[in-house]
């Protein structure tokens, strides 16, 4: 074998060496460089295993929190809507409050102003038969002069009155 080996120009010795020296580096590299690098991809795996837990955490909490706030700005809306209904129905029993009062005011004052009508149209009536009775007599006293007495004079005044009020 040996001198196969001196056929391809290799030497048995500088071979084990060779062997053992890569035996040795490997040995090595596998202490100082893979371990520490595996350890240090096996924390990078945890950080990232850890974040990608957190971050779905956070997702499955913010659509917990939206589904909240979705829930609130229903109810919110909801009573928003009672209110303004509630608001509807209280403007429409004022409106209508309102509007009797106005209408009994104004059917108070036509009666007042009625009221008063009256009045003055009895106060015109007997200022006008008092001047009226004062014509008459004087116009009586003026015609007949003498002609009629007392009683006569009273008959036809309660007469001329009567037509008066009828008219």
């Amino acid at each position: 074998m040996d001198q196969l080996l001196q056929s391809f120009g290799i030497d048995g010795r500088i071979l084990l060496w060779q062997v053992i020296n890569f035996g040795a580096l490997f040995g090595i590299l596998w202490y100082l460089l893979y371990k520490p690098v595996r350890r240090i991809m096996r924390e990078r795996e945890d950080k990232v295993r850890e974040s990608l837990e957190r971050a779905g955490n956070l997702e499955a909490k913010s659509k917990e929190l939206e589904g909240e706030f979705k829930q609130k700005m229903t109810d919110q809306r909801k009573e928003i809507e009672e209110m303004h209904k509630r608001a509807l129905v209280e403007q429409k029993r004022l409106r209508d409050e309102l509007k009797e009062k106005a209408e009994e005011g104004a059917t108070r004052i036509l009666e007042e102003a009625k009221n008063e009508a009256k009045k003055e149209r009895a106060e015109i009536i007997k200022g006008t038969e008092e001047d009226l009775k004062q014509l008459a007599v004087m116009l009586a006293g003026k015609i007949l002069e003498k002609e009629i007495d007392g009683k006569k004079e009273e008959e036809m005044l309660k007469k001329a009155i009567e037509e008066f009020k009828k008219k």
